[in-house]
C-alpha cells in the first residue's frame, strides 16, 4: 500500500479517535513523511507525533493507532513462523557463549528450544539488559505459546495472558533479584537493592511491551489494520464516562485535570483580590476626588460584566 494511501487511513483513524488534527497539520505531516524514510521508524514516528498531536493526553492514542497502522513495515517486522536471519545470527553468539562459559553445547536454533530454556535465556537477557534477545525471545515466545490461529476471534489480551503464563513472568522479578544477591561481591544496601529492583522492573516491562507489540503485529497481519485499530480504540481522558472509569482511566483524568485546577485556582485568587468590584475606574475617580479637593481619593471601580 503506498505511504500516502497509508497516511489517509491512520489520519482518519486519529480523527474517529477524538485527536483534533487539522487540514493544515494534515498537510505538514504529508510533507515530514516525505523527507523521512519509514524504515527508520523513531525518527518517522516523531514526526508524526510533531506535527499531529497538540497535547500530552493525546498522546497514548497516536501510539496505539501508530502501532497497528506502521507495525508491518520494515524487513524487522515481518511475520513469520520461522525464525528471522537476525534472531538467527543472534542465537547462534548466544549458544558459542554459552559453550565458552560451558553452559551449553552448540548446535540447533531457537525453534529447537524447551520452554524451561526460552524462561532462561530471557532470565540472561534480562539480567544483562539485552534488548535485541529480550525481542527475539518475544518473537519466539509468541510464536510458541500464544497459539494465534488465523481468522480466530480473539483479542490480544488472551494471547498475551497465554504467552506470559507460560514464560512464569510473574516470578521473574524475585528470581532476578536472588541472582543478583548471588553475583553481588558485598551484600547491597537498601538504596541499591531498590534500584535494582526498579530497574527489573522496568526491564520486565518492556519486555511484556515487546510481547504485547508482537502479537498486535500479527494480529494486523491476520485481521487488517482497519478492523484492528477499531477494536484497540479508547476514548480520550475528555472523553471518558468517570461513572464507569477504570483505574488507569482515572489516573489519566487526573492527569488531564490537574492544570485545569490551577488555572481555575489562579483565577478564583484574582477575583478574590477584586472582590465583587471590576477594574479601576481612573476617570470617575478624579471626577470625584476634585469635588472635595483631591484629597483624600476615593477609589472608583467600573461595574463588572458578565462573561
Amino acid at each position: 500500500m503506498p505511504v500516502l494511501d497509508l497516511m489517509s487511513g491512520f489520519i482518519a483513524e486519529l480523527r474517529s479517535a477524538g485527536l483534533p488534527v487539522s487540514l493544515t497539520e494534515n498537510l505538514d505531516a504529508m510533507e515530514a513523511v516525505k523527507e523521512i524514510p519509514i524504515e527508520d521508524r523513531d525518527a518517522f514516528k516523531y514526526a508524526l507525533g510533531a506535527t499531529l498531536v497538540k497535547s500530552n493526553a493525546h498522546w497514548r492514542a497516536f501510539e496505539t493507532i501508530f502501532e497497528v497502522y506502521f507495525s508491518l513495515r520494515g524487513p524487522e517486522y515481518d511475520i513469520t513462523d520461522a525464525t528471522s536471519d537476525a534472531d538467527a545470527e543472534m542465537w547462534r553468539e548466544q549458544q558459542e557463549q554459552r559453550q565458552g562459559d560451558g553452559k551449553g553445547q552448540s548446535g540447533g536454533s531457537m525453534d529447537s528450544l524447551t520452554p524451561e530454556e526460552i524462561a532462561q535465556m530471557l532470565m540472561s537477557a534480562l539480567m544483562n539488559g539485552d534488548q535485541a534477545m529480550m525481542r527475539a525471545l518475544a518473537r519466539q515466545a509468541v510464536q510458541r505459546f500464544a497459539g494465534m490461529e488465523p481468522g480466530r476471534p480473539v483479542g490480544g489480551t488472551y494471547y498475551l495472558y497465554r504467552t506470559l503464563r507460560n514464560l512464569d513472568l510473574d516470578n521473574m522479578l524475585e528470581k532476578l533479584m536472588k541472582a543478583n544477591k548471588d553475583l553481588a561481591e558485598e551484600e547491597l544496601t537498601p538504596l541499591e537493592e531498590r534500584l535494582e529492583r526498579d530497574e527489573f522492573e522496568t526491564r520486565i516491562e518492556q519486555f511484556k511491551q515487546e510481547v504485547e507489540a508482537e502479537i498486535r503485529r500479527r494480529l494486523v497481519a491476520d485481521r487488517g489494520a482497519e478492523a484492528m485499530a477499531k477494536t484497540l480504540r479508547k476514548p480520550l481522558p475528555e472523553d471518558v464516562d468517570f461513572m464507569h472509569a477504570s483505574r488507569d482511566e482515572m489516573q489519566n483524568l487526573k492527569k488531564a485535570l490537574q492544570p485545569l485546577t490551577r488555572k481555575l485556582a489562579a483565577r478564583l485568587a484574582r477575583k478574590r483580590r477584586h472582590g465583587r468590584r471590576g477594574p479601576l475606574d481612573f476617570r470617575n475617580t478624579v471626577r470625584h476626588s476634585l469635588s472635595y479637593g483631591g484629597v483624600p481619593a476615593d477609589p472608583k471601580f467600573k461595574y463588572p460584566r458578565p462573561a
